[in-house]
């Protein structure tokens, strides 16, 4: 199945899925913080795949059942003395290579060239040793990496508020204080949520902040910062709690009819929230060295391309 058409069948299992009465996006689920292993991410490199490869894998291994978030090429099985189930089926992911600049300045091509591969899972391998887990820190270092990242942002943060949000007049995060909140973690993890919806304002990401509460634009703002908030959740291992946001699931539902490729995009728009906040992203140990990676491939990709659209670097 091409990538178009695996996409197109995935926002058709999201519409159902939340058409159930789901209370948060079905692969976006509540998370833990001493289950937070991490996202999909291919054990080669230990890097976690990005943007729209990452709901990809997201999405399939949910419809699939897979417990391991491990995925791998065919060849990069091979390389670690792995083989592939006869019969077992890829998820085709992609990546683009942006045009570039020679030594003088000269853009070396017009146009971005989007490449494909296709990506086993672990489950699918016979021979692959077992899931390496990741060691968390205790709760009290995971809090206060929070703490820093929130200082370290410079957002204006007042607390007294009745409801958490951010005003983009204002350009101001409201709260209530701590103590009305279940935990110092729930604290934290709407903090950061306010704190992704910040990010967007004109002058840092310039994301659209116009649209009103209850607006289709609000709701497509309220998915990004939701993906945000489950990344955020997963590196900083606070964990998420995504069941607050059923109210929009309505809206979800109407975006993702009209437009199937929604959650990639808001994927995306996620990565570069990270991004611009500077969140160190876990890496596993890799199996291969990266050299025999990229040989085992045989494709030369520029890095920068690999890390903006999701490829398992």
């Amino acid at each position: 199945m091409k990538y178009a058409d695996m996409a197109q069948a995935q926002a058709a299992v999201l519409i159902a899925e939340m058409e159930k009465g789901h209370p948060f996006l079905p692969f976006l689920k509540p998370g833990d913080p001493a289950l937070v292993n991490g996202l999909p991410y291919n054990p080669t490199t230990g890097r976690a795949y990005r943007g729209g490869n990452m709901v990809m894998l997201w999405i399939a291994g949910m419809v699939e059942g897979y417990e391991d978030r491990r995925w791998l090429t065919y060849k990069q099985a091979q390389a670690i003395g792995a083989q592939v189930r006869k019969g077992a089926k890829s998820v085709p992911l992609r990546y683009v290579i942006y045009p570039e600049r020679d030594g003088e300045g000269v853009l070396t091509s017009s146009t971005p060239r989007p490449f494909h591969f296709s990506v086993f899972n672990a489950e699918q391998i016979d021979g692959m040793p077992l899931a390496p887990s990741r060691e968390m820190p205790a709760p009290e270092q995971r809090n206060a990496q929070c703490y820093a990242l929130l200082r370290s942002s410079g957002a204006v943060i007042e607390h007294g508020s009745s409801s958490p949000h951010y005003s983009p007049r204002l350009d101001r995060i409201g709260l209530p204080h701590p103590e009305r909140f279940v935990s110092e973690e729930a604290y934290l993890a709407t903090a950061l949520h306010e704190l992704a919806h910040w990010t967007g304002h004109a002058s840092r990401l310039n994301r659209d902040l116009s649209g009103p509460f209850g607006s289709l634009s609000y709701a497509r703002e309220e998915l990004v910062a939701e993906v945000s908030s489950h990344l955020m959740g997963v590196e900083l291992g606070i964990g998420h709690d995504p069941s607050q946001h059923a109210a929009y699931l309505s809206m979800w539902i109407q975006i993702a009819k009209e437009e199937p490729a929604c959650i990639y995009q808001a994927a995306a728009s996620a990565e570069k929230v990270c991004d611009f906040l500077e969140i160190e992203r876990y890496r596993h140990e890799p199996l291969v060295a990266q050299e025999q990676e990229v040989a085992v491939e045989s494709v030369a990709v520029p890095v920068r391309a690999m890390l903006e659209m999701g490829i398992g670097f």
